[in-house]
């Protein structure tokens, strides 16, 4: 590049450890070899047998960093951590600079697991600092007035508002990250993980209610079984299929309101047979033409089925969105 008539030559990385390496990281200086520089036979073997040996680094590393990390910091990530660093420090190690292999493998392992807490960290690096300061201030004006500060002394001590000290907090809340394994005790003294004091929501997993669910469907599919053939198809057609009763009048060649009938007198049967086996189920109207009829069919499937083949027919399917498109067909045919 030229500038007023020069030619500028880019100036060169100032070398370190005779090998002209540029800036280390997070603690990570010391000697080293190139890390583009593969490595010989005998060279691989001394790297290897240097962090078998050398192990008990990670550890000890680790047991100095714990203290700076909250709880839900899971030590094991910090070895995994350490360990990454010990075996870039066992390949990037040149003996020929006479610096001992322990001190630097140490640095580059402390400085590993501070990079790797880092990209895991949600939280900015000055946020975190903030908050270490606001811990100190609180701490320290606990010492001297045996009370805990205000917010407004305490915002008074570091030089921020109220409202940015709000923020800082609300800030650092949603930053943490929680254990479903970590323990907590209740008022009681009885301890229990975080997961365990979670309620679960989800009918899927709750075994009482997926095996209710599963009957309701198995006991919805056995009672289609049974219904006249005409009967079956609407239902099918209408709440599994998601057809409209035009469509349906359509293609069958009668009227939309004869399909509402039919419909209307397969709901009747079923829900007539669905009284004997469930709760909040709607009572087929009095007055309800096919009285006759709906007490023999309810004979036929009874006759026709028991509870382990309700189980059966109820087993959830392969496809999720079928499955929650049967179960909600189900509810609506069973509950209205």
């Amino acid at each position: 590049m030229a500038i007023a008539g020069r030619t500028h030559t880019p100036q060169r990385t100032r070398r370190r450890n005779g090998l002209g390496e540029g800036p280390p990281r997070d603690g990570a200086s010391g000697p080293a070899r190139p890390e583009d520089l593969p490595l010989s036979e005998d060279d691989e073997r001394c790297a290897n047998e240097r962090v078998e040996s050398h192990l008990y680094l990670v550890q000890h590393v680790v047991n100095q960093l714990a203290s700076r990390y909250p709880r839900h910091i899971d030590r094991s990530e910090l070895w995994s951590a350490g360990a990454s660093g010990l075996v870039d420090a066992s390949r990037r190690y040149d003996p020929e600079t006479g610096v001992p292999f322990a001190r630097y493998a140490t640095i580059r392992i402390r400085g590993a697991i501070i990079d790797s807490t880092r990209t895991r960290d949600w939280a900015t690096r000055s946020l975190r600092r903030d908050m270490r300061t606001l811990s100190e201030e609180r701490a320290s004006f606990e010492q001297a007035h045996g009370r805990a500060p205000t917010t407004e002394e305490l915002a008074q001590r570091v030089g921020m508002t109220v409202d940015e000290i709000a923020g800082r907090e609300s800030a650092a809340a949603t930053a943490n990250l929680l254990h479903l394994d970590q323990p907590l005790a209740n008022d009681e003294g009885d301890e229990a993980t975080f997961g365990e004091r979670i309620p679960e929501r989800d009918d899927q997993l709750l075994p009482d209610a997926s095996l209710e669910h599963q009957e309701l469907l198995g006991t919805v599919r056995t009672a289609i079984r049974f219904l006249p053939e005409i009967q079956r198809e609407v239902v099918e057609r209408y709440f599994f299929g998601g057809e409209l009763l035009r469509d349906i009048a359509d293609s069958l060649g009668v009227t939309e309101a004869r399909v509402s009938q039919i419909r209307s007198e397969a709901l009747n049967a079923v829900r007539a047979y669905f009284a004997e086996h469930f709760d909040a189920v709607p009572n087929v109207p009095a007055g309800a033409p096919g009285s006759r009829q709906r007490a023999h069919y309810v004979e036929r499937v009874a006759d026709g089925s028991d509870w382990r083949s309700r189980l059966t027919e109820g087993s959830p399917r392969d496809d999720a969105a079928q499955a929650e498109q049967d179960r909600t067909a189900a509810d609506a045919i069973a509950r209205g």
